[in-house]
């Protein structure tokens, strides 16, 4: 755990009950062990979008798309999320998942390898969320960079690995090759000079980072 059973509780206590939609797709993550955002994660990236007013928003990850649903509900009605996805079963799943919610008119979901699919799109766009292969880490931001206009939001799931990016070692869960990874890529962002950024301990630590 990165932060304490008694600020875990406490967080969890002052969320309000989700929508159905939300609480099903929820579910089906722990059921079926899928990485989804946490909450408070979710919360997060819904706040940032709205802070940073984004119309367009690029995600790495859609899984069956609980990320996406936060992002999505954050734009306006012409807004626009495009987000890539590897897995069938999963694409298909939030494709269902987000036209029940009725957000499938702001969402362009692409069953494609992001490294391929980044690289085909044109910005400028307002936001990207990265949540996929965390060894891809350093590829996703390259191809992003020439996307995100001056202003837009960063925000990287999974950059604290369960604190063992912070001890500097591996768990079993986490190797200690994705941990190096991670750590050399959180020290790439925040030091890069066209961007500022910070790393926060939100869900399983989550870097935030503007364009300058």
């Amino acid at each position: 755990m990165i932060v304490t059973e008694a600020v875990d509780s406490y967080l969890a206590g002052l969320r309000s009950e989700p929508d159905p939609v939300l609480a099903e797709m929820e579910a089906n993550g722990e059921r079926d062990r899928i990485p989804i955002v946490v909450p408070e994660t979710g919360a997060l990236l819904h706040v940032l979008a709205l802070a940073r007013g984004a119309r367009r928003i690029l995600e790495v990850g859609t899984a069956i798309g609980v990320s996406t649903l936060y992002l999505a509900r954050a734009l306006p009605d012409d807004g626009t999320i495009v987000s890539f996805e590897i897995d069938p079963e999963r694409h298909a799943a939030a494709t269902g998942y987000l036209q029940r919610a009725g957000l499938l008119d702001r969402a362009d979901l692409r069953l494609q390898d992001a490294r391929e699919g980044l690289r085909e799109l044109e910005g400028p766009f307002d936001m990207a969320f990265v949540d996929g292969v965390k060894a891809q880490y350093g590829n996703y931001f390259e191809s992003i960079l020439p996307l995100l206009g001056s202003g837009a939001v960063l925000a990287v799931d999974n950059v604290l690995m369960s604190g063992t990016v912070a001890e500097g070692r591996g768990d079993g869960a986490w190797s200690d090759e994705h941990v190096a990874s991670i750590r050399a890529f959180n020290q790439r962002v925040l030091g890069d000079p066209d961007f500022t950024g910070t790393l926060t301990p939100v869900g399983d630590g989550v870097l935030i980072a503007v364009r300058r």
